[in-house]
């Protein structure tokens, strides 16, 4: 017995003939009516009675036909579901992304994947660097976007880009019209830096300290969003990485890079235990290609 014969029984019961069975499966009235005879001799009961008025169903056969009737059903399901396998019209993809890269970048690059494949669907998170690593290594996301280091055998990582950091200063502020900051600029200063195990935050301070200088701190602001506000509202020098400023109001602020740069890589994070699925695979190598075309702005 195979499918084949099932869903030839099964359209001869629904059509009410071997023609009209025929017909419809694009099967000749001879292939059908030796289907349903090698059926019969295979399973060693009788289907159809078969007389004046044409084919009638027996016991047996109606009996059958509940249960055949639901196998070609979920096979014409199972056949559609899998010609939809390369629109990813039943994907899913739960992604974590760090704040600074959900305001405009991953935004931008989301909007032109979701343009290719309408039918994907992708569940953002936006979370901090270290949590996004966590939650990646155990395998209850499919994707990160990280700045955090890791060296877990479970993560591949492919680096994406480097991401710096800039300083943003009230707009009437005397640095205000340097053309790029020098740490020296900034020495004896207060500033409102990110949380401390932001990577750009660690760069800067190491930094300072290699060159002898020295700076205070009594804010730390965690979103480059918040920090552009508080700057812009008087709060004094601010350093924030270059995706956050995006957000600054230059009628209120400027934004000056670093003569040096003070950068971080920001890596797509993947479990290598955790199967990759199509929408991983090509959601993977969409943000890969947006990271190689990236302005930074």
């Amino acid at each position: 017995m195979n499918y084949r014969q099932f869903e030839v029984f099964v359209a001869v019961i629904e059509c009410g003939s071997v023609t009209a069975a025929a017909e419809k499966l694009n099967l000749s009235q001879p292939a059908v009516s030796k289907s349903l005879k090698l059926l019969e001799t295979e399973l060693g009961i009788r289907l159809f009675l078969r007389g004046i008025k044409g084919l009638q169903a027996t016991d047996e056969g109606r009996s059958l036909y509940l249960e055949a009737s639901r196998m070609t059903d979920n096979y014409a399901h199972l056949e559609g579901f899998a010609r939809n396998l390369p629109q990813m019209e039943h994907a899913r993809l739960e992604i974590s992304c760090m704040p600074a890269l959900s305001i405009f970048w991953l935004p931008q690059a989301t909007a032109k994947f979701i343009h290719s494949y309408p039918d994907a669907t992708l569940a953002f998170r936006s979370r901090s660097s270290p949590e996004t690593v966590q939650l990646v290594a155990r395998g209850e996301l499919d994707l990160g976007i990280s700045q955090a280091p890791s060296e877990d055998a479970s993560l591949e990582k492919i680096k994406l880009f480097d991401l710096n950091a800039v300083c943003i200063l009230p707009i009437d502020h005397p640095l205000a019209e340097k053309r790029e900051i020098d740490f020296a600029d900034l020495n004896g200063r207060r500033i409102i830096t990110l949380s401390a195990p932001d990577e750009l935050q660690r760069s800067f301070q190491a930094m300072m300290l290699m060159r002898g200088h020295s700076f205070s701190s009594k804010i730390e602001i965690s979103l480059g969003s918040m920090m552009c506000k508080v700057v812009e509202a008087g709060g004094g020098i601010g350093l924030v990485d270059e995706e956050s400023a995006r957000l600054h109001d230059p009628g209120k602020s400027r934004v000056l890079r670093f003569s040096t740069p003070i950068s971080t890589p920001i890596y797509l994070l993947r479990n290598v235990n955790k199967p990759k699925t199509l929408v991983s695979k090509l959601f993977s190598e969409h943000i890969i290609a947006m990271a190689g075309s990236r302005d930074p702005g």
